[in-house]
């Protein structure tokens, strides 16, 4: 049975100079809608995802963005997405968007576990589905600033 298929994962940080935004994409943990992406469904559909290498804002068709950087490892896969449209990169640094979602075509699946994928794109996301890759870190005016600092940042300013 093939179907679509979106899975959120939180960014990990934000590079404000660069408009980087860093992450995990995927993971093998199980996700908010009960499945289980394999590691090397995603390394085999890899390559033809790179091609284009193309980020989106929520699933829509509209690119905001192209994937730099990436790493494959015990975890899942690491990347770094340059935002380049403002809109999308405002909602970044101010906590809209929270992480990355992958969308693509399942290709096989073994109960909730999906083993071939066609990766399509990989978008912004406000809401994470994967509990492993969770949103730790954001550069504010040239430092780099955990999560916890960050919420606490936000609340005081919003009481001024």
């Amino acid at each position: 049975m093939k179907r679509d298929i979106n899975i959120f994962v939180p960014f990990q940080k934000t590079d404000d100079e660069a408009r980087m935004v860093y992450g995990y994409c995927t993971s093998e943990a199980v996700d908010s809608q009960g499945e289980v992406v394999k590691k090397e469904a995603i390394r085999k559909a890899w390559d033809h995802y790179m091609e284009y290498a193309n980020v989106r804002e929520m699933h829509q068709p509209s690119a905001v963005g192209v994937t730099k950087e990436f790493q494959h490892d015990d975890d899942g896969t690491w990347i770094g997405e340059y935002v380049a449209d403002d809109r999308a990169w405002k909602f970044v640094k101010e906590g809209v968007y929270k992480g990355f979602s992958i969308g693509g075509r399942v290709t096989k699946r073994s109960r909730n576990v999906i083993e071939g994928i066609i990766l399509a794109e990989i978008s912004l996301v406000d809401r994470p589905a994967n509990p492993d890759a969770k949103f730790s870190a954001i550069k504010v005016d040239g430092a780099l600033v955990d999560a916890f600092e960050l919420e606490e940042i936000k609340t005081k300013s919003d009481m001024k």
